[in-house]
């Protein structure tokens, strides 16, 4: 098994550089890099971590230690604009090294300078990296290294990650504000129902009346949840974490709640016009680049993750392994919108379908924007009503006893 080495060498000139490398032990390493005509100043070995699994994930997943997509937007940004101004590729990611402060993304660039300064491609050195570098980045930098132009290749992936990156955190935000605001109204009715409601339940214990239904139910309600409250939490838990885990090992469940969200109002049109937004914008992005349109539909298969659309996705490429147009093909599904479809029929009628799959994912991606405003405005009054309802019905079930004791005095 082959271990990893950080290295400090010189070469013939005495320019110093610091790299890694792999080799079976360490004096593999340094006859390999003397055979190279490097002097080895200092070499050690560099301990491995598994990153996927133990406390030591955990924290990093909690606590940051990964690499963001922001993170690795702004390197393809650096990195296309050095290799445009005509900067060679090592020199360029040595440069990028030096400025980097995520050890990890840095510890992968000096890898991947390494890798390229002793003979690998770009394409080889970054498929070495599946986790940071995606299929489109990966297909993108083979394709400009066969010949369309890797400065060209590198400013296009850039684009479309910044692209994408807006857009996934707009939806994720738009999905996640309305749990966030859940949560904290489910929490002040938690402690209502817990601590405040049972403060007045000991006066009504003391009257010989008899109680309102809605008090009756509130305080049935009230005594399960100061006993079993641990049980419910815990029950929460096991639900989304049992549904999660349905979800990401049975296919069938997978499909059908995928089926199911796409259904939903508001939320379900947002999911499919994102979705759609990013389909288009990947499989323009890789036909511009000069990659095969198998190998875009391939990766265009893997980015989706509705498992729906990803099934759409997969009759594509089957249809066009068989010499089947995409137009013929998709005209027969009735997931993807109408638009779509013309689209790709006027763009392969006329040989622009690359230009025309950018446009209309920008058109998407003004939808997606769109809609969100649309959820946003109208998710606060909603939220509110339900909220103002919820904490009605506890008021009313706390002080109709008062007002009976209040008549019954006098």
């Amino acid at each position: 098994m082959a271990q990893q080495f950080e290295y400090k060498i010189t070469d013939q000139e005495g320019k110093t550089t610091t790299a890694r490398g792999e080799a079976a032990n360490k004096d593999a390493m340094i006859d390999s890099l003397m055979d190279k005509g490097y002097f080895v100043i200092e070499i050690n070995e560099v301990q491995k971590y598994s990153e996927n699994s133990g406390l030591l994930s955990t924290i990093k997943k909690l606590f940051g230690g990964g690499i963001s997509q922001k993170e690795i937007t702004y390197f393809y940004m650096q990195l296309s604009t050095l290799i445009s101004a005509g900067v060679t590729l090592v020199e360029s990611l040595e440069s990028l090294a030096e400025q980097c402060e995520n050890p990890k993304l840095k510890a992968i660039i000096i890898d991947m300078r390494t890798k390229i300064s002793t003979g690998q491609t770009f394409f080889e050195a970054v498929s070495k990296y599946p986790d940071v570098f995606d299929d489109l980045t990966a297909n993108m930098i083979k394709a400009g290294e066969a010949g369309a132009g890797l400065d060209e290749a590198l400013i296009q992936i850039a684009k479309f990650s910044e692209r994408d990156t807006k857009l996934r955190t707009k939806v994720k935000s738009a999905l996640m504000y309305p749990m966030i605001l859940s949560l904290v109204a489910g929490g002040v009715v938690f402690f209502l129902i817990t601590y405040v409601f049972p403060k007045f339940t000991k006066v009504f214990a003391k009257a010989k009346a008899g109680l309102p239904g809605p008090t009756v139910m509130l305080m049935k309600i009230s005594a399960f949840l100061q006993v079993y409250y641990v049980h419910v939490i815990l029950g929460l838990v096991a639900l989304f974490i049992g549904i999660r885990w349905l979800l990401k090992n049975n296919d069938t469940a997978a499909y059908y709640f995928d089926v199911l969200i796409l259904k939903v109002p508001v939320v379900g049109n947002l999911i499919l016009k994102s979705s759609v937004a990013r389909f288009t914008r990947t499989m323009g992005t890789l036909l511009n680049g000069g990659v095969p349109i198998l190998k875009c539909l391939e990766v265009c298969e893997n980015i989706v993750e509705n498992v729906l659309l990803k099934n759409v996705v997969r009759s594509l490429n089957n249809g066009v392994s068989q010499g089947i147009a995409l137009y013929d093909i998709l005209k027969t599904k009735k997931v993807f919108p109408s638009i779509v479809t013309k689209i790709i029929q006027t763009g392969e009628k006329t040989g622009t379908l690359p230009k025309l799959l950018i446009k209309s994912s920008d058109f998407f991606e003004y939808e997606v924007e769109m809609a969100i405003e649309g959820v946003m405005s109208m998710l606060e009054p909603v939220l509110i009503v339900v909220m103002g309802a919820v904490i009605g019905f506890i008021a009313i079930a706390m002080f109709l006893p008062m007002f009976d004791l209040t008549s019954s005095i006098k």
